[in-house]
C-alpha cells in the first residue's frame, strides 16, 4: 500500500516541479532523509502527513487518489516462480514480507534466529526479489500486488495454500468479522453472471478498504484476512456416489 503511495507523491512532486531537496527544505531535514523515505517506501504516519501538508493534501486526498489509480498486478515470470517453487522456505519469507511481517516479529513468532532470516533473504536477493539491507532488515524489490498465475510453477503451492486456508475456515466458528461461507442453487447463467460480477466488486472493495486501513491505522490494530471466492458449475453425480461406505 505504502509502496503505491510514494509512487503517487512522487508524481505529484514532479507536477509541481519539486526536487527531494525542495520538499526536505520545506520539513526541515536532510536531504538524503527523503531519498532514503522515498526508496525505502516507508515511513511513520506523521511523517506521511507532513509530507502530503507540504503538497497542499490531506491523507484522505492521497488516499482517495490512490484507489483511482487502477495497479496492475505484477507477474513474476517462470523462471522467478520457478525458482520460488523449488525454495519453500524462501517463497514463505517471500508471503510474509508481502503481507507486511517485520523482519524482527518473523524470528519471534518462528522462533528462529536472525541469520535464518538472512539466508532466506540473501535467497529471495538472489531471485531479484529482495534487497538485504544493514539493521536487520529486508526490502522486497517487488512491491504487490502480485499475480500468482494458478497454472505456473507455483501451482502445487498455491493450491496447498488456499486449501489450507478453506480448512480451517470450514473448521472455525463464524464471528462478526470472519465466516465460511457456501451455496448451492440451481440457476441460469445469466443469473451467474450478475453474481460473478457483484462479487467482483466486493474484491474491489476489499483492495480499497485495506489501502485506507494500512495508510491511516496503527500497525497494532490491523490483521491479515483473506478473501476466497469460487462460483462455478458443480456436477452433483460426478462427486457423490451412492454405493456404501
Amino acid at each position: 500500500m505504502q509502496a503505491e503511495l510514494f509512487e503517487l507523491l512522487k508524481t505529484i512532486l514532479k507536477a509541481r516541479g519539486m526536487t527531494y531537496a525542495d520538499l526536505a527544505s520545506r520539513l526541515g531535514v536532510s536531504e538524503p532523509t527523503i531519498k532514503r523515505i522515498f526508496s525505502e517506501r516507508d515511513c511513520k504516519l506523521s511523517r506521511m502527513t507532513e509530507i502530503c501538508s507540504v503538497l497542499d493534501l490531506s491523507l484522505d486526498d492521497l488516499v482517495q487518489e490512490a484507489n483511482r489509480v487502477h495497479v496492475a498486478p505484477v507477474e513474476l515470470g517462470d523462471s522467478i516462480e520457478g525458482q520460488l517453487a523449488m525454495d519453500r522456505s524462501a517463497f514463505h519469507l517471500f508471503l510474509l514480507l508481502l503481507d507486511g511481517m517485520s523482519f524482527a516479529a518473523i524470528c519471534e513468532h518462528y522462533e528462529i534466529p536472525d541469520t535464518r532470516v538472512f539466508e532466506l533473504g540473501l535467497r529471495l536477493e538472489r531471485m531479484g526479489l529482495a534487497e538485504v539491507m544493514p539493521g536487520n532488515r529486508i526490502r522486497l524489490t517487488v512491491q504487490g500486488p502480485i499475480h500468482f498465475r494458478r497454472d505456473g510453477p507455483l501451482h502445487r503451492r498455491l493450491l496447498q495454500l488456499n486449501l489450507d486456508f478453506l480448512l480451517g475456515a470450514f473448521h472455525a466458528q463464524d464471528t462478526d468479522h470472519s465466516a465460511y461461507l457456501t451455496q448451492s442453487r440451481r440457476m441460469t447463467r445469466q443469473s451467474a453472471e450478475h453474481i460473478l460480477a457483484r462479487l467482483r466488486e466486493i474484491q474491489l472493495e476489499v483492495s480499497n478498504l485495506a489501502r485506507r486501513d494500512q495508510l491511516t491505522q496503527p500497525d497494532a490494530a490491523l490483521q491479515s484476512y483473506k478473501l476466497g471466492i469460487a462460483i462455478a458449475p458443480i456436477d452433483f453425480p460426478e462427486l457423490l456416489s451412492l454405493a456404501d461406505d
